[in-house]
């Protein structure tokens, strides 16, 4: 009888357990139920925005989207509006200025598990930060792996990639200056190119996320030759794996919206400033000397320049965008020093790309020459080209300033010749640092006269580059160089986070997610 009665308590203890155990149990699955359902609802809206892109602009207003509603979206196959649904519902935080400038857009979703508008539903809220993958994802990302021919006078037949598509035929497999990766080449990075790349020896890609746009490279097994010349497979540690074309914007017009005055015509004036004709700008911390005789516009804000004396160099604050546009207007070359006293250059039309090696001096064209150190978020544009004259970067490496430099034409590096020689140019010192998103729209990031001169020394370039053609920055063998540079590139990380103002990005590139928080 005693065996019995405990054999009985036990029983209903075990029972009670059980039941007061199916409470938490049952509220855990919910719980888990509803993260799902919010990452879901991030995944949705991602296929919304890369389905449309710009979706992100109407923020909160598409009213046939029910994941905007307080019911929101059920998840297909959670058993609908039964206790066991699953739903998500979310908002837009960021307004559509905000994207605009920083890229980002952020999103709160709310996922839930259980009977809409039950007291016993479970929810998780999550926020997301979005991004469009593109240019600022790479330290190295080009289109076409050859020399500019507008930079070499070749064929324009070079203006293509190695291999052929259905719209247009190879590149010349000879008389076209291709350019190679070799033995001591090391990247330090993400690298991109749309082209075959050509490899010469065991180059190092320290990155995973190496890769070609090579339609023939598409489904290849790793440890099979995914690129062109003598290296053979296997190429360690990160052969090149294919991936689709990035594509460049055509145009950096889209920054017009970004300064003032109303240059563009939309009816609305930006934060940033509108130059025109050759420019100089110096960065200093929070201001910048900005030297620009053709800006003479009576709609120029002060803030901006004074036109009253636009032949005087002035101290203005740094604004997000500075755009350098071509003119009209009857102007002097060399009057912002560039070209400077003594400087070998020989003039061509003004609406070529370049004077052979060097930078088309024409003063009457959108040119912004730049150099120094910025305390701020800035991205410089030119309409032509942007001339690096300096050192350039921001205060520091580990905070929020980033410079983005973007040129219709090329990013060059100033390395100026005397006159009637191939010599270095006396008074001029070299650029060695630049820590800069750099995007060369229709040409390259190139060094003036690459292959002429004393050499220089290293470049140490930290940020991003992406370019239509690869530009030369010196000549030699392996890390011995002759002319111009031996190159130091380094991605900036915070790049992936932290974009330059208004910066452009890949006009096909996905979105995808940066980060994901609770609540």
């Amino acid at each position: 009888m005693i065996t019995i009665a405990v054999l009985s308590l036990f029983l209903l203890t075990a029972l009670a357990y059980t039941l007061n155990a199916t409470g938490p149990a049952r509220r855990d699955q919910d719980a888990k139920a509803a993260e799902q359902a919010a990452l879901a609802g991030v995944d949705e809206y991602i296929s919304r925005l890369n389905a449309d892109d710009n979706y992100w602009k109407r923020g909160d207003s598409d009213t046939t989207n029910a994941a905007f509603t307080s019911a929101g979206q059920p998840v297909q196959g959670t058993g609908g509006a039964s206790s066991t649904a699953a739903r998500y519902s979310y908002s837009v935080l960021s307004t559509a200025d905000e994207t605009t400038a920083a890229g980002i857009i952020r999103i709160r979703v709310v996922g839930s598990s259980g009977a809409f508008a039950n007291a016993g539903t479970v929810r998780r809220t999550v926020t997301a930060e979005l991004k469009r993958a593109g240019v600022l994802n790479y330290v190295y990302l080009t289109d076409y792996e050859v020399v500019d021919p507008d930079l070499t006078g070749q064929s324009s037949a070079c203006a293509n990639y190695y291999y052929a598509t259905t719209d247009a035929a190879a590149r010349p497999t000879s008389g076209c200056s291709a350019i190679q990766w070799g033995a001591n080449d090391t990247v330090h990075g993400p690298l991109h190119s749309n082209d075959a790349l050509q490899i010469n020896g065991q180059v190092n890609f320290t990155e995973l996320k190496t890769e070609t746009s090579w339609p023939a490279t598409s489904g290849m097994a790793r440890g099979t030759k995914t690129w062109w010349g003598t290296q053979s497979a296997p190429l360690t540690p990160n052969p090149p794996r294919y991936a689709a074309s990035v594509t460049l914007p055509t145009s950096n017009n889209e920054l017009l919206k970004s300064v003032a005055p109303d240059v563009d015509g939309d009816g609305d004036v930006g934060p940033g400033c509108y130059y025109t004709g050759a420019t100089r700008i110096v960065l200093q911390g929070t201001t910048m000397k900005v030297l620009s005789p053709s800006t003479t516009g009576s709609s120029i804000p002060s803030r901006c320049y004074n036109t009253s004396t636009p032949g005087v160099e002035q101290t203005l604050t740094i604004p997000p965008v500075v755009y350098v546009d071509s003119s009209t207007r009857s102007c002097t070359i060399g009057t912002v020093g560039y070209p400077a006293a003594n400087e070998r250059y020989t003039p061509g039309t003004t609406n070529a790309a370049a004077w052979g090696s060097s930078t088309n001096y024409a003063c009457t064209r959108g040119t912004a020459f730049v150099s120094g150190t910025a305390n701020a978020q800035v991205t410089v544009a030119g309409a032509d080209d942007v001339v690096v004259v300096g050192d350039l970067k921001p205060d520091a490496t580990n905070g929020t300033n980033v410079i983005g430099l973007i040129a219709g034409n090329c990013v060059w590096i100033y390395h100026p010749l005397r006159v009637n020689t191939t010599n270095n140019l006396y008074a001029s010192s070299s650029v060695n640092t630049v820590q800069a998103a750099i995007l060369a729209l229709r040409h390259s990031f190139v060094v003036q006269n690459w292959a002429n001169g004393n050499a220089l020394g290293t470049l140490n370039m930290y940020g991003a580059i992406a370019q239509k053609f690869r530009g030369p920055v010196g000549t030699g063998s392996g890390n011995v160089i002759s002319t111009g540079y031996v190159k130091n590139y380094v991605y900036d990380p915070r790049l992936t986070y932290t974009q330059p103002p208004y910066f452009l990005n890949a006009a096909n590139a996905p979105f995808q997610i940066l980060r994901v928080t609770d609540g």
